[in-house]
């Protein structure tokens, strides 16, 4: 008997460390937005405080935040689905905006620079602010992991917070020379995701 309870022990152990094993790959991606965006966005001098934002949203909110809220909870099955299914789409969707962004000198948030020339190829053909669309999809699948209202609250702070970036984004852009091919542009896309309507 001893035996039969420690081999169905044995087959049981690894479905138990799935949960453990996904949170850290969710906490990751957002340190993964961190490293990747250094290498992806335009930095002056003067953006400390808007990059220092953004990486408290990522490090603290997102990877922190999921590793020490998450940790020891329960992911049911339909929920692991679900959220392996939203941060797939996260990353796919933060990697093609980022190829169609390459030498573009794309800068970051909240800096008021703005690109040499508007990019309208890849996901920036459907929405404008496809890097942000990724950002907030990534805190929905943690939402989706652990739909608590630790995280519904983290998510919603991510959100208004994003909100408030494309939005600065858009007045730099209002306020530069890119300002009237710009105007075209935003009435033929959504500003997170894909207007329904759209030619």
């Amino acid at each position: 008997m001893a035996t039969i309870t420690s081999y169905r022990d044995a087959m049981i152990f690894p479905l138990q460390l799935w949960p453990t094993g996904y949170l850290f790959l969710l906490g990751l991606s957002f340190y993964y937005f961190i490293l990747a965006g250094a290498r992806t966005f335009e930095m002056n001098p003067g953006d400390e405080l808007a990059s220092g934002v953004a990486q408290f949203s990522f490090l603290i909110t997102g990877t922190l935040g999921t590793l020490y809220l998450g940790y020891g909870r329960p992911i049911s099955l339909w929920n692991g689905i679900g959220s392996a299914v939203l941060l797939c789409m996260a990353m796919l969707l933060y990697e093609w905006a980022r190829g169609a962004i390459k030498d573009r000198r794309f800068h970051i948030a909240w800096t008021g620079d703005v690109p040499d020339e508007l990019c309208e190829v890849g996901p920036y053909r459907y929405v404008r602010h496809p890097l942000y669309s990724s950002y907030i999809l990534a805190f929905a699948s943690v939402l989706a992991a652990f739909p608590t209202l630790p995280f519904l609250a983290i998510f919603l702070a991510n959100v208004a917070l994003f909100t408030h970036a494309a939005l600065s984004d858009e007045r730099s852009i209002a306020e530069s020379d890119l300002a009237a091919g710009y105007a075209s542009y935003k009435a033929r896309t959504g500003m997170f995701l894909p207007r329904p309507n759209a030619a």
